[in-house]
C-alpha cells in the first residue's frame, strides 16, 4: 500500500525532510497525515490493500474525499468493515480514481448533466481559482449544491474552484444598481444644447 505520506515517518511520528518539504509547499496536508496514519494501522487487519496508492485524503464537512490511483476504489469498497470504520470515524467516504482532470472530476459529480465552461484564473499570489459555469436548467439534475461542488472539487484538485449558474449570474447583473459612470453619461446623452 502506498500512502502520501512515508511509511516510516508515520510509524516514527517524524516526517523526513522530503515530506516535511512537501507539508511546507501545500502539496501535503496534515489530515493526510492523520488519515494515513490510521489506513496504515488498519491494513494489517484489511490486507486486500495491498496495491491500493493513496494520493491524497481531505476531511469536506461530514464527508472524506479519497484520491487513489485507477482499482483504488474497488479496493477500498471491496473492504465493507473497512468503509464503515471509516464512515465512523471520518465520515462518508468520495472516493475519486486519479489521475485526477478538472473537467473529468466535474463531469463525475455533476452526471448526467454537462458544465458550460471553464475559466481559470491567476492570481497575484502565483496560485490558481477555476469557475466552473453551469446551466440553469440543469440545477435539479445535480446531486449536489454549487458549495458541496466547490468544497469536494477543490479538495479533490488541491486548488479553489468555484460553481456558478449562468442563471444566477444574470440574476446578480439585473439585481445590481446601475453604474454612477453608466448613469452620467446617459444623462448627458439625453441634455440638448
Amino acid at each position: 500500500m502506498k500512502l502520501p505520506v512515508c511509511n516510516f515517518d508515520l510509524e516514527s511520528d517524524m516526517l523526513c525532510t522530503n515530506c516535511q518539504a512537501r507539508l511546507d509547499r501545500g502539496e501535503i496536508k496534515h489530515f493526510d497525515i492523520e488519515f494515513s496514519k490510521w489506513m496504515l494501522e488498519k491494513y494489517k487487519d484489511h490486507p486486500g490493500l495491498a496495491d491500493l496508492t493513496l494520493l491524497k485524503a481531505a476531511r469536506v464537512g461530514e464527508k472524506i474525499v479519497l484520491v487513489v490511483k485507477k482499482r483504488g476504489k474497488d479496493l477500498i469498497l471491496s473492504e465493507e468493515d473497512l468503509v464503515n470504520e471509516m464512515t465512523n470515524q471520518f465520515g462518508e467516504p468520495i472516493i475519486v480514481e486519479g489521475p485526477v482532470k478538472l473537467r473529468r472530476v466535474v463531469s463525475d459529480f455533476i452526471h448526467p448533466a454537462n458544465e458550460v465552461g471553464v475559466n481559470s484564473l491567476y492570481l497575484p499570489d502565483g496560485s490558481k481559482e477555476s469557475i466552473v459555469m453551469l446551466r440553469g436548467e440543469d440545477r435539479e439534475r445535480i446531486a449536489y449544491t454549487t458549495d458541496e461542488l466547490r468544497l469536494i472539487i477543490s479538495a479533490v484538485m488541491g486548488e479553489s474552484v468555484l460553481f456558478e449558474y449562468q442563471d444566477d449570474r444574470l440574476k446578480k447583473e439585473e439585481d445590481e444598481p446601475p453604474d454612477e459612470f453608466d448613469q452620467r453619461m446617459e444623462e448627458m446623452g439625453k441634455r440638448r444644447y
